[in-house]
């Protein structure tokens, strides 16, 4: 069951949404488009077997593909040609590495269940996820849309996240395929201790700034580059070798999909951000959890990691 976080009106007005980005293997897009449809509606508009699209569902459109841009339908005549043997042999391979994607619209607050419906049919009709192999490092994103444009708000909530980043791995239980391929790099200690201190208090461009001099790539746990794209254009201008799409939402990459196993679900997974954002809106609680960081970490037990989570644990219950 999805819990909410406290903010569920929009800057603009209107419901939050969230959309999903969910990696797995097992079933084939066509195959995975059926069960879209039979839940949802729409009708489905096939690139090739390898990349679909499912257009006018009641929940919006849909996509899903193999995760490779050098396998993706636009290189893919290149690459292959007619060479049909060749190419089937190709992909059978990348099946045992290369997840396929479903990627979800922006659905309302309101409506998360849905997801957790289309989890549980892919479930059913074989799809597998990261524990399935030792060779899967499957992942799952979440863009959720902001509650706040506003400087103050958005430190608040970088500062909630990068103190619980070591809290959330302990308890989604990262996978060890996922460790062992450094599939995210944690924000760095001196980036932490900046936005800890009570006296950061930045504009929304010093935040920004900040935020590209220290993180000048996507490849964070909370990726905050699709949104302030979406408040500052330049960005994109600043980061040229970044795949970077403006959105007004947080982009949060989790290093599991567990889409086959009975206990995990999307909403657990969702229900860990909402206590981000409980976090984030407490600002006294919130400040007082910073100034225990920066004394952690000038004390000599500061690389006993287990101390602080052990302290974020506590936090946590008291939200």
């Amino acid at each position: 069951m999805f819990t909410l976080p406290p903010i569920t009106e929009a800057p603009e007005g209107g419901e939050r949404k969230a959309g999903f980005e969910i990696e797995y293997t097992g079933l084939r897009p066509r195959d995975a488009a059926a069960l879209v449809i039979e839940l949802f509606g729409g009708e489905l508009k096939e690139i090739d077997e390898y990349e679909v699209r499912i257009e006018g569902s009641r929940l919006g459109n849909f996509s899903i593909y193999i995760d490779s841009v050098y396998l993706r339908a636009s290189n893919r005549n290149y690459l292959f040609r007619d060479a049909d043997l060749l190419k089937e042999l190709i992909y059978s391979l990348s099946e045992l590495v290369v997840p396929y994607e479903i990627v979800t619209p922006p659905i309302p607050f309101s409506q998360l269940d849905e997801v957790e419906q289309l989890r549980q049919k892919l479930k059913e009709h074989g799809a597998l996820g990261t524990r399935a192999s030792i060779l899967y490092a499957f992942g799952m994103h979440i863009n959720i849309q902001t509650y706040t444009y506003e400087a103050e708000g958005l430190r608040d909530l970088l500062r909630a996240f990068v103190l619980m980043q070591e809290w959330i791995k302990e308890v989604i239980d990262v996978d060890l395929t996922r460790k062992l391929s450094w599939f995210i790099e944690p924000f760095d200690d001196e980036y932490i201790e900046l936005i800890c201190r009570r006296e950061y208090n930045p504009t929304l461009a010093e935040l920004i700034d900040d935020y590209l001099l220290y993180n000048p790539t996507r490849n964070r746990a909370l990726d905050m580059l699709p949104l302030f794209t979406f408040l500052d254009p330049k960005v994109k201008e600043r980061l040229p070798e970044q795949k970077i799409s403006p959105r007004p939402a947080f982009h949060y990459r989790l290093p599991n999909s567990r889409i086959d196993e009975e206990e995990w679900s999307v909403a657990k997974e969702f229900n860990i951000w909402t206590l981000v954002e409980k976090g984030a809106l407490n600002r006294e609680a919130l400040r007082e959890l910073a100034d225990d960081y920066l004394e952690f970490m000038a004390s000599p037990y500061w690389f006993i990691r287990e101390l602080w989570i052990e302290r974020v644990d506590e936090w946590v219950k008291e939200l």
